[in-house]
C-alpha cells in the first residue's frame, strides 16, 4: 500500500474532525439568529468579493479551487485561518477594513476578498423596537459610524432613538475604538519584552448620523384669549365755600375739596382755614353733587401657528416716541482777530438743547414655542402682552423753554409668561387677576362737620371704586395643511353700499357676515374672528 503523504494525512484528519463536528452538531440545540448569522458560509471565485462581518464574529469562505499561500492585509484587523485546503475561517477583531488574497499552488491569484468589519448592530435594532415601539427604523454603519434612517412617530421618539445608538457607540465594544500599537522587541526570537501604546486622541471616535424624519403632526396652532373687564363708580356728595368773614376778630374761609388731594400739603389739598380777619366781605356757597359709572371691555385674541421646537412671534399695535433724557451745548464764544493778531471782536453761537428720545411699543403680542410629546401631550412656553398708552398718571417734564411743557405718557399692560402642558383642543386659564379698589375721602371744617345733619353744610364726601376682572387663556391645536378653498376670510361677504343706499338710507354696507352671502355653505368649520357662520 503507498503511503500517504504528509499533507494528504493531513487532509484525512481534517475529514474526520469536520465529520465529528457534524454529528455533534445534529444532537445540540438549534443556533441562535445572531449564531447562525456569523456561521454564514460565502461562496467566492474569480474577482474581488466584497464581505462584511460583524466584530468578534466570523464566516466561512468556499474556495473554488486548492488554497495554498493567504495574504492578510492587516491582521491587526482580522485573522484567516485554514482547515481545509478550500475552506478559509474569517475572524473579525476589530472595527476595520481589509483585505484578503488567497494564491493557489502555482502561486495564482484564486479569490480576492475586501473585507470590512462592523460593530453587529442586532443589538441596536432590537432595543430601538423594545424601547420605541411603532417606529420605522433602519441603523446601518458607514465607516464605523451609525446612520438612522426611517421615521418616529414625535420628537421624543427621535430623542430616544438617538439615545439608544449613543449608548451603542459609546459603551461596549464601541470602548474598544482603533488604536496604535507599537511593539519594540530585543533579545532575538522567543526573547525580548515589548510596549503596546493606547493613546486617546488615536483612537477613533464613531458619530451617530440622525436622518430620521418625523411622521406625526408637528405643527401646533395656539389661541390666546386675553379678557379684561374694568367697571368704575364715582360719587360726590357737599358743599364747598368760599368766602372770608369776621367776628370779634376771628375769621374763616373755606376752599373745594378733591380726593386727589390725598398725599399732598394742605394749601393744595382744600379744607377749612381759619385765620384772623376784621372786616366781612361775603360767604358763597357751591353743592357738589355727582355720580359717574363706568365700564370698559378689553378683548383680544391672537392666534399663531408654528413647527414643533421652533419659536414664533406675533405683534399688532405701534409705538411712540418718548424723551429719555437731554445734553445741554453751552454757547460758544469766538474771537476774531486782525492781522496783526489782536482781538477786534468775538462771535457766540448759541448753545442748545438736545432731547434724547426711545421708542415704546404697544398693542398685542404673543410669543411661544410649542413641543409636541405625543398626539395628546402639548408642551407650550408663552408669553402673552396686551398693552395701550393711558394718560391717567403722565409724567411732565420741566426744565428750559426747549423741553418744558413735555408730558410722557403710560402703558397700561397685562403680560402673562408661563411654561404649561395641555393636550391638542383643551384649554386652561394660565393667568387671572381681580382687583376691587375702593377710595372714600370725607373733608370739613374740624368740629362743624361732626354735629348730626347740619355737619353736612361743612363737610364734602368723595367715593371712588374701581373694580377689575382678568382673564387669559390658552388653546392649543394640531393642525395640518388644507386647500385654500376650505379656509374662511374676515371680509367674506362683505361688500360695500351703494352711493344712493348711502346717502339716502345711511348704509354702510349692504351684506355683513354669512347670513346674506352666496357663498357655498360648510365652507369652512369653526370660528374665525368676528365675522363668522
Amino acid at each position: 500500500m503507498t503511503a500517504l503523504s504528509p499533507y494528504d494525512r493531513f487532509r484525512a484528519g481534517l475529514r474526520r474532525s469536520v465529520l465529528a463536528l457534524g454529528a455533534v452538531s445534529m444532537v445540540l440545540a438549534p443556533l441562535s439568529p445572531s449564531q447562525a448569522v456569523a456561521q454564514t458560509v460565502v461562496n467566492v471565485g474569480q474577482g474581488v468579493q466584497p464581505v462584511s462581518l460583524g466584530l468578534n464574529k466570523t464566516k466561512v469562505i468556499v474556495l473554488a479551487s486548492d488554497a495554498h499561500d493567504i495574504l492578510v492585509a492587516n491582521p491587526a484587523v482580522a485573522d484567516a485561518v485554514t482547515r481545509d485546503a478550500r475552506r478559509i475561517y474569517i475572524f473579525g477583531k476589530q472595527v476595520g477594513q481589509t483585505n484578503i488574497v488567497v494564491f493557489d499552488g502555482q502561486n495564482r491569484q484564486i479569490a480576492s476578498i475586501d473585507l470590512r468589519i462592523e460593530r453587529d448592530i442586532g443589538g441596536l435594532e432590537a432595543s430601538i423596537r423594545k424601547y420605541v415601539p411603532g417606529s420605522e427604523v433602519t441603523v446601518e454603519m458607514l465607516n464605523d459610524n451609525v446612520v438612522l434612517t426611517g421615521s418616529v412617530q414625535t420628537p421624543q421618539d427621535a430623542a430616544k432613538v438617538e439615545r439608544l445608538a449613543r449608548i451603542f457607540v459609546t459603551g461596549g465594544e464601541a470602548t474598544t475604538g482603533q488604536y496604535i500599537q507599537s511593539a519594540t522587541a530585543s533579545g532575538g526570537v522567543g526573547g525580548g519584552d515589548g510596549d503596546v501604546a493606547f493613546a486617546q486622541e488615536d483612537r477613533q471616535r464613531s458619530q451617530i448620523v440622525n436622518l430620521l424624519q418625523i411622521a406625526g403632526e408637528d405643527q401646533v396652532t395656539l389661541k390666546v384669549t386675553v379678557a379684561e373687564v374694568q367697571r368704575s363708580v364715582i360719587k360726590q356728595l357737599g358743599i364747598n365755600g368760599i368766602g372770608r368773614g369776621s367776628s370779634d376778630g376771628i375769621g374763616f374761609g373755606a376752599f373745594g375739596d378733591n380726593p386727589s388731594g390725598l398725599g399732598r400739603v394742605i394749601s393744595s389739598a382744600g379744607g377749612y382755614l381759619l385765620n384772623g380777619g376784621s372786616s366781612v366781605n361775603g360767604i358763597s356757597a357751591q353743592l357738589n353733587a355727582m355720580e359717574q359709572a363706568g365700564v370698559m371691555r378689553t378683548l383680544a385674541e391672537p392666534t399663531l401657528t408654528a413647527i414643533s421646537g421652533e419659536k414664533a412671534s406675533f405683534k399688532v399695535g405701534g409705538e411712540f416716541t418718548v424723551p429719555s433724557g437731554q445734553s445741554v451745548t453751552p454757547d460758544e464764544v469766538t474771537n476774531i482777530r486782525d492781522a496783526n493778531g489782536r482781538i477786534v471782536d468775538t462771535e457766540t453761537v448759541e448753545g442748545y438743547t438736545t432731547i434724547e428720545t426711545r421708542e415704546i411699543d404697544y398693542g398685542i403680542g404673543l410669543d411661544f414655542t410649542p413641543v409636541v410629546l405625543s398626539p395628546g401631550r402639548i408642551s407650550l412656553k408663552i408669553r402673552t402682552s396686551v398693552s395701550e398708552p393711558t394718560f391717567e398718571n403722565p409724567f411732565h417734564l420741566s426744565g428750559d423753554s426747549a423741553s418744558r411743557g413735555l408730558s410722557v405718557v403710560g402703558i397700561r399692560k397685562r403680560l402673562a409668561d408661563t411654561t404649561v402642558e395641555l393636550p391638542s383642543g383643551g384649554s386652561l386659564v394660565i393667568a387671572g387677576l381681580v382687583r376691587d379698589e375702593v377710595r372714600q375721602v370725607i373733608s370739613g371744617f374740624p368740629g362743624l362737620s361732626k354735629i348730626p345733619v347740619l355737619g353736612t353744610l361743612f363737610r364734602s364726601r368723595d367715593f371712588q371704586r374701581y373694580e377689575t376682572e382678568l382673564v387669559v387663556i390658552v388653546t392649543p391645536y394640531l393642525v395640518r395643511p388644507v386647500a385654500r378653498q376650505a379656509l374662511a376670510r374676515p371680509d367674506d361677504g362683505l361688500a360695500i353700499s351703494s352711493d344712493g343706499a348711502g346717502n339716502f338710507l345711511g348704509r354702510v354696507n349692504r351684506v355683513y357676515g354669512h347670513m346674506e352671502t352666496k357663498l357655498p355653505p360648510g365652507r369652512y368649520h369653526g370660528v374665525v374672528g368676528f365675522i363668522y357662520k
